[in-house]
């Protein structure tokens, strides 16, 4: 049936060639992209940016990515898709309307809400929505299979509005829209309504009392649209009519043919779009819809569509977007300043452009990749197209690089080695010519210097020189003997009579000796840690200074001392692959990259960025894309499937950057919703972020961005490849996330695009946490302090009892010295001295015992003493026990050589009891003369005392003490004053005791090893 339409629209509406001369090219989005259905109703964009497209779910697209945020998954059973309206209103809510509901999605939640309608639809159980409008006031206004509604925003659902006769508000079911005055126009079943500004007054065709002819039109308009001129247009369903009201004068341009959707372009130019035959766009100047575009399925860059067009769109950037059965159509208009030749326009070939080149008598040539060259008149005819059947001898019709000879024939230079020689003036062949020496290598560039030279950059063979007058070919096989591998010449420049400049694909810059045939010089370009070796096209910009295009951007090169200059834009390098340039004045370069043409200023160090149609933009793929100058100033800039002319003067320059659009805000794994003008709030789990951005556009122009945020990046950051920030372990605290973009000529987006992020602190970081902290701490403190106090009483306590307990062991050490027992032997044998007139000994032996008391009871209060007195204690005791026993035992007392025995200290009468021992336990029960001996030694850090004795030994005193009944106290006592001792002073004084046997096993005596630790007086 539809086809049956299409053939009877075509009979009643003859259809109308596109404009001559001009190309539409368009981009796709469907299924294959991400698209839920290729069935698209509306497109819309925001005031962010952000493209929205309705199918069978409603998608955001950046120009990247496409995100599902509705679906419409209740449409009626039907072969066919019922459309889907859109709007945006002040809040920035995109409401839907559906064939069974009215729903509205908010960016600021990411929460989507169904309506309520205080009247339930009679028709099918649906709604019907066919379009949504918020007037100037701000009042939600739809148009149902129900009649027309209002939305009320405090209760939150669609009222009828007041004051419009029941019978009449249910007509109004199809288009609406408001004028420049704020009436409502709104399109009933059979009529056309009007709704003044102040929404009191209603005017119909049986209510039109200033005769307006629209009111007057009989039926239902599918589509309301009020162009830049102020004029209202309308399609009409009946009849298929497109009605143009302007000024008070209603005219009908177009019958039969049911018009879907109508808009203006950049230029202000109104396009509609049919149900059946593609799309139009009206001419002012003859008042008729001169441009027709129809489908071509079968071309890639053509308009795409089954049966229908559905929808308009005219983004920010000029880009028109169509919404069909076969899903979204992108033209990028083409700008008037801009010539486009391809072959639609001029009958060329579609083929990736690789060299452009105008003669001295005004002819144009234009090189391609396997479709040979176009050889055009200054005007830009096609004169001929010659391949490999039009006798080019290459056989792929591999065609890169054109020179002039001094006699005016044109040298092809093509693949495989064959360069031909084209005589304008005959339109024909003169010769080809081809030499072994050019090794069958591609001639990528070449210089004419005379009639008898002409340098060839060879594909991997280096450099060539052809001499057209004797038909001689050289080959200079220095450069790649220098260089030690294949080298590809990709551009010459000629320097004075000697020189050329080399541009090489791997080696950097040459300079070569044509004289010499020798390279003074290889150069390759370094900045930081980028080396640049790819120089893909050379000009000398003045006699000192050579221009180098690379892969790496711009760099100027100053052939008096080799110094070198990259191209910087805001401190950054120009990093961009820049494919051809064309000198343009003393200072001036045009250049282009894979992403469209720029203008360098050597004598600002700027780069200016233009305007440019989407046709030229195209990073694809990095192909030659070659400028070349036209007498008349123009340029030609090739491209992946044609070239295009322009005149520089007419360029505009090109705005800055859209604002940047914060896309999504990320923590670890989740995603965090961003509400309009309001900080994220984050727990202090959330600290680490990821924070997504873009400008939103829709071409490809290379952009830069600049990203901060504040507390954390001292400078501006410079977002790489993926633009996405990255933070991690963000400490609590207020921050402000900022983000800018630049382009390539470092202008920067007019605003500067800020988030708020509040991280929350954890309970034990906040204020009131702290304060009870302090309270805490202090208490602590005052506990510590009280129960510090309370152990220091308690070890002063203790160390009261160890004195007390001390003094009552010294006591009983002093009284186990000073035993009545020795004292008494002692009296008695100072008295038998005097009974037999011994006087000298008994004085002697007096005067000893008195020491010895005295020394006893004056050290008797210290707890340490001397090694030196400790030993003259002993040696008062063992000589008055020695002149007490007659002489049975000797003894003898030995000082270590590395100790200082009047520096040394030893706790105080410690020694005397394990000589007391050794005497009267060990040496009396002898009948020999015995022997004890004192030694003090230093060990690593400690003192040792050995006392040793040849006595009975320790089994028999014991035995003889058995018999006797008596029990010395003596070791015990020293015992535990070495262990009251330790415990005081947190040493370890130790001592043990050896049992000394002789080589029968008998025992002949003892040894006592006395530690203490090793101090200093």
């Amino acid at each position: 049936m539809r086809w049956m339409l299409a053939f009877l629209w075509l009979i009643t509406f003859p259809a109308q060639a596109q404009d001559p001369g001009i190309s539409y090219s368009f981009m796709h989005l469907d299924i294959k992209s991400g698209l839920a259905s290729n069935h698209v109703s509306a497109i819309m964009q925001d005031r962010k940016g952000f493209i929205w497209i309705a199918s069978t779910a409603l998608q955001r697209y950046d120009g990247h990515n496409l995100v599902t945020v509705a679906s419409f998954d209740k449409v009626p059973g039907s072969i066919y898709y019922d459309d889907i309206c859109l709007c945006e209103d002040r809040q920035g809510r995109i409401w839907m309307g559906a064939p069974d509901n009215i729903r509205f999605y908010d960016p600021n939640t990411a929460k989507l809400k169904i309506l309520k309608t205080d009247i339930f639809p009679a028709v099918q159980g649906n709604l019907n929505c066919s379009q949504i409008v918020q007037d100037r006031k701000g009042v939600i206004w739809i148009t149902t299979q129900e009649g027309l509604l209002q939305y009320d925003e405090r209760r939150e659902t669609f009222i009828k509005p007041p004051g419009i006769p029941e019978e009449l508000r249910r007509e109004m079911y199809s288009a609406i829209i408001e004028d420049d005055d704020g009436n409502l126009w709104i399109s009933g079943r059979n009529s056309i309504y009007m709704l003044d500004a102040g929404r009191t007054k209603l005017y119909s065709a049986t209510n039109n009392p200033d005769k307006n002819p629209l009111l007057s039109v009989v039926g239902s308009v599918r589509k309301f649209y009020i162009d830049d001129q102020h004029r209202l247009w309308a399609s009409v369903r009946i009849g298929h009519t497109l009605y143009c009201y302007d000024k008070g004068q209603l005219t009908c341009y177009i019958k039969d043919n049911m018009i879907t959707d109508i808009t203006s372009d950049k230029d202000h130019r109104v396009w509609i779009s049919s149900e059946l035959n593609g799309i139009y766009r009206f001419d002012d100047s003859s008042k008729t819809f001169a441009t027709h575009i129809v489908a071509n399925n079968k071309d890639e860059d053509g308009l795409h569509y089954a049966y229908e067009v559905n929808c308009f769109l005219n983004d920010r950037d000029g880009y028109l977007w169509i919404g069909t059965d076969e899903g979204v159509n992108i033209l990028s208009l083409p700008d008037k300043s801009f010539h486009i030749m391809d072959d639609n326009a001029a009958g060329l070939p579609k083929a990736e452009v690789t060299g452009l080149f105008q003669d001295s008598k005004g002819y144009i040539y234009a090189g391609y990749w396997g479709k040979g060259f176009s050889w055009m008149t200054p005007s830009m005819v096609l004169k001929k197209q010659f391949t490999h059947k039009e006798k080019l001898p290459e056989e792929r019709s591999l065609v890169w690089s054109f020179a002039e000879m001094p006699d005016g024939k044109v040298l092809i230079g093509q693949e495989n080695g064959w360069i031909s020689v084209f005589d304008p003036d005959k339109g024909a062949f003169t010769a080809h010519h081809k030499s072994p020496l050019l090794g069958d290598q591609t001639s990528m560039n070449m210089q004419v210097e005379s009639d008898t030279a002409v340098w060839i950059g060879l594909y991997k063979k280096g450099l060539a020189r052809w001499d057209p007058k004797h038909d001689q070919f050289y080959h200079y096989p220095a450069l790649t003997t220098y260089l030690k591998r294949p080298i590809t010449v990709m551009d010459i420049a000629l320097q004075h009579d000697s020189l050329l400049w080399l541009a090489t694909s791997d080696a950097g810059l040459i300079r070569f000796n044509r004289f010499t045939q020798n390279v003074s010089s290889a150069t390759v370009l370094h900045i930081d840690k980028l080396s640049v070796s790819n120089i893909t096209c050379l000009d000398l910009l003045n006699d000192t200074t050579l221009v180098a295009g690379t892969d790496h951007g711009l760099w100027l090169y100053d052939t008096r001392n080799g110094s070198l200059k990259p191209l910087k834009i805001d401190g950054a390098l120009f990093d961009e692959w820049v494919l051809s340039m064309q000198k343009d004045g003393e200072y001036g370069l045009w250049f282009t990259t894979q992403y469209g043409f720029y203008r360098f200023d050597a004598k600002t160090f700027t780069v200016s960025t233009f305007v440019q149609s989407g046709d030229i933009i195209d990073n694809n793929r990095k192909v030659r894309r070659c400028i070349a100058r036209l007498k008349d100033g123009r340029l030609m800039v090739g491209a992946s499937d044609h070239f295009v002319i322009f005149d520089p003067a007419k360029l505009n320059i090109a705005p800055p950057p859209p604002d940047v659009t914060i896309l999504s805000f990320r923590t670890m794994d989740s995603t965090v919703h961003m509400a309009t003008g309001m900080p994220v709030t984050l727990s202090y789990r959330q600290n680490f972020i990821s924070i997504e951005f873009k400008s939103l556009q829709y071409h490809h122009e290379v952009i830069r961005y600049l990203y901060q945020l504040e507390g954390v990046d001292e400078e501006w950051l410079k977002a790489e490849n993926i633009l996405v920030a990255r933070y991690t372990s963000l400490p609590p605290g207020n921050y402000t996330f900022r983000v800018r973009s630049v382009n390539t000529a470092g202008t920067f987006s007019e605003g500067i695009t800020e988030l708020k992020i509040h991280i929350l602190p954890a309970f034990w970081q906040t204020a009131w946490f702290r304060m009870l902290g302090l309270l805490l701490i202090m208490s602590l403190i005052y506990l510590y302090f009280r129960m510090r106090i309370f152990y220091i009483k308690r070890a002063a306590r203790r160390r009261t009892v160890i004195q007390q307990q001390m003094a009552q062991l010294e006591m009983k050490a002093l009284r186990a010295q000073m035993n009545p027992h020795f004292i008494f032997n002692a009296l008695n044998s100072i008295q038998t001295f005097m009974m037999k007139n011994e006087t000298e000994q008994a004085l002697s032996y007096l005067g000893r015992f008195a020491r010895l008391i005295r020394n006893v009871l004056d050290t008797s209060q210290l707890n340490i003493i001397p090694v030196s007195k400790e030993i003259k204690m002993l040696e008062n005791y063992l000589e008055l026990e020695k002149l007490r026993f007659a002489d049975q035992f000797s003894y003898e007392i030995t000082i270590d050589d590395e100790l200082d025995a009047d520096y040394t200290d030893i706790p105080t009468m410690v020694l005397q009891p394990f000589v007391e021992n050794a005497i009267w336990h060990g040496l009396l029960h002898k009948k020999e003369k015995g022997n004890v001996s004192i030694a003090f030694h230093k060990v690593k850090d400690r003192v040792v005392c050995i006392i040793k004795d040849d006595g009975i030994g320790r089994i028999g005193a014991a035995a003889l003490r058995q018999q006797s009944g008596h029990n010395s106290k003596g070791l015990q006592i020293t015992r535990d004053r070495l262990a009251l001792y330790n415990k005081r002073f947190n040493l370890d004084a130790t001592f043990d005791i050896e049992d000394l046997f002789d080589e029968d096993g008998q025992a002949c005596g003892t040894r006592i090893n006395v530690w203490f630790p090793l101090g200093e007086a």
